[in-house]
């Protein structure tokens, strides 16, 4: 059977041995409690030597006992949500394929050992609306813990959750809010503790990652919105890098494009750290998202060019072209993909996660990211919009031919830039700063048009003077044709449309 995933909406709360059971059946929206069922469960936590997996708030276990015996994998989703994935039991010191695979951007490749063992004896009741249907589940439990480290004596206390049942949504908030008050009203207390391995670990358990961070200010460090800006895109790189190696559709894409914002972020204010680390850095980001972007170009040429062929009259298409042209692309995308997976195994990779990570954990402060965040940053995002101008000046006095296409991707390419590095600085700026990364974002969706028009031309001529094609290459010239008139329409657009854009500025 394979893993199943579901998102969990909880809440939890600290209770003591004689504190009465709420009467749940009052509470807005709960028509009745089922009655009691319950299972006595034996949970072994697996994690690094170093607690890797905590760290980052991610829970690994293998549980026995109740209704749903297995291995539980728990990623953080949202505040109060996270991600759960469930596999078979299978053996006890093999963690199966399918979770490794999830958490191994964490481990990196570190054997993933018991670290703690709980056995919990648990008291569901399931609480019902008034057509019956099953909303939730108030669950009474009390705890013994034992960590696999030295512990004078095992940890006991209880522990109340109320967890809603199935899909979930914004809505379903006022269901546990009102669960909550009851539970508050009853004698219990919000809890503080993250998981249940949490307190079982005690003192061992590291400090969470992206922690004690400080809160960005405009009168503040400079460097301090940045970090957090970084620190959240480095967050989604750990959980994109899952969705890759489970194929999900788009995630080479999405990868790819949070590496190049960690390094254009990291470019555009690099002068808040010390030159050297950043550098690094930078080099390792590049790479990284070039062999990321190689399976990545594949993907937009391929279906571009399958559209253009299939949208030209089938008298028009002379010869088998959409066969081989999916033939040609998918050799061409498998063996970039297998590239991809060979880094994302590699110790290369895995150091600079481990960098990465350091680099945030102490960051080497320049003089410069101690300035006033508002006025500071302003003086970067602006460079980088004056940036954008220039090399709009430049593509629109460029000679018509490829020197004014690569002049106007230069443009795209400053847009990016400008659209990251006011995205990164929104907590101090606010709605102007996410005005401007919204105008730059057009600019780079417009000229990223021009940009895959540009690509795609440059295969249609490889297409057609290749040997051996025949009356083929009739066939890629009007497609080649069609491309040309697709790219001046872009440029129209962004002439047309963009000038506003063009002239935007933060306020310091």
């Amino acid at each position: 059977m394979a893993a199943s995933s579901t998102v969990e909406a909880e809440r939890k709360f600290d209770a003591d041995t004689s504190t009465p059971l709420p009467d749940l059946t009052g509470v807005k929206g709960v028509a009745r409690v089922g009655s009691p069922a319950t299972h006595t469960l034996e949970a072994v936590y697996f994690d690094t030597r170093d607690l890797a997996l905590a760290a980052h708030g991610i829970t690994l276990r293998r549980r026995t006992g109740g209704p749903d015996a297995g291995w539980h994998l728990k990623l953080p989703h949202s505040p109060g949500r996270r991600t759960e994935i469930q596999a078979p039991l299978g053996q006890m010191d093999t963690v199966p394929v399918e979770l490794l695979d999830r958490v191994l951007a964490f481990s990196r490749g570190h054997a993933l050992k018991p670290v703690a063992t709980l056995d919990t004896q648990r008291t569901t009741y399931a609480l019902y609306s008034d057509d019956d249907q099953r909303l939730a589940e108030f669950v009474d439990d009390h705890v013994v813990a034992r960590p696999a480290h030295d512990s004078p004596a095992p940890q006991e206390w209880r522990e109340w959750e109320v967890e809603l049942n199935g899909a979930v949504g914004d809505h379903d908030d006022a269901l546990l809010d009102a669960v909550a008050t009851r539970l508050v009203q009853t004698g219990a207390r919000p809890s503080e503790r993250t998981s249940k391995l949490a307190t079982a670990l005690g003192d061992t358990l590291p400090p969470a990652k992206g922690s004690g961070r400080e809160v960005p200010r405009p009168k503040g460090p400079a460097v301090v919105p940045v970090l957090n800006y970084l620190d959240g895109l480095l967050a989604k790189v750990l959980l994109e890098d899952a969705h890759v190696r489970m194929n999900r559709d788009d995630a080479v894409h999405q990868m790819r494009t949070l590496t190049r914002r960690l390094r254009s972020v990291l470019r555009s204010y690099r002068k808040f750290f010390k030159a050297a680390p950043v550098a690094e850095l930078e080099s390792e980001l590049k790479s990284l998202a070039k062999t990321l972007g190689r399976y990545r170009d594949v993907e937009v040429l391929h279906a571009r060019l399958r559209k253009d062929l299939d949208d030209l009259p089938v008298t028009l298409v002379l010869g088998p072209l959409q066969a081989e042209l999916d033939e040609r692309m998918k050799v061409r995308a498998d063996t970039a993909l297998a590239a991809v997976r060979t880094r994302l195994n590699s110790p290369r990779y895995f150091r600079l996660l481990d960098k990465l990570e350091a680099f945030l954990d102490a960051p080497p402060v320049a003089p410069e990211g101690t300035g006033p965040a508002r006025k500071t940053t302003a003086k970067y995002v602006n460079k980088a919009a004056k940036r954008v101008a220039k090399r709009h000046d430049a593509a629109v006095g460029a000679a018509v031919g490829p020197s004014r296409d690569l002049a106007f991707h230069e443009v795209r390419k400053a847009a990016k830039k400008l659209r990251f590095a006011a995205s990164a600085v929104e907590s101090v700026h606010g709605k102007p700063a996410r005005k401007m990364a919204d105008a730059a974002h057009g600019i780079q969706t417009v000229l990223g048009e021009h940009q895959d028009s540009a690509v795609a031309r440059a295969e249609l001529l490889k297409l057609g003077s290749a040997p051996g094609v025949g009356n083929a290459a009739f066939t890629y010239g009007v497609l080649h044709a069609a491309e040309r008139q697709a790219a001046d329409a872009a440029q129209q657009e962004y002439l047309r449309g963009k000038k506003k854009a063009r002239k935007l500025r933060l306020k310091k």
